[in-house]
């Protein structure tokens, strides 16, 4: 199965969604700040990015831009809890799948990854 990278400051939310994604069969490395997602990609393939919009430093929009900047073709879905419909206008336009609102559900977190990598859901249930 394809290889998830989480990019999120808080780690045990991040945690928690390594574990519901490892659960699902899929390998997956958290990152907690852009430079360390970059740093990450630089020596891993991973078929689906999950990022925070909010970090220490730099954005998620900003991991958007630079993966933009090198055509980099792997698919970003972002997630936050503060952005606006601005934010959100951005992080499409600059080639987010979708901007998912935390909390967000187990359910659509391995919805989402199976739509992207293949895949199927177990069970319901909130992170």
């Amino acid at each position: 199965m394809s290889e998830i990278l989480i990019a999120d400051d808080d780690r045990r939310y991040s945690d928690s969604m390594k574990k519901v994604f490892e659960h699902e069969g899929y390998r997956v490395t958290c990152a907690h700040d852009v430079d360390s997602a970059l740093e990450a990609m630089r020596t891993r393939s991973f078929g689906l990015i999950f990022c925070d919009y909010r970090m220490p430093g730099k954005t998620g929009l900003d991991l958007l831009e630079e993966l933009k900047r090198v055509h980099s073709d792997i698919p970003v879905v972002m997630i936050s809890a503060c952005a606006d419909a601005a934010t959100e206008n951005r992080a499409l336009e600059l080639g987010a799948l979708d901007l998912m609102k935390k909390p967000v559900r187990r359910r659509d977190l391995i919805d989402r990854a199976a739509v992207v990598l293949g895949g199927s859901y177990v069970e319901s249930s909130h992170l």
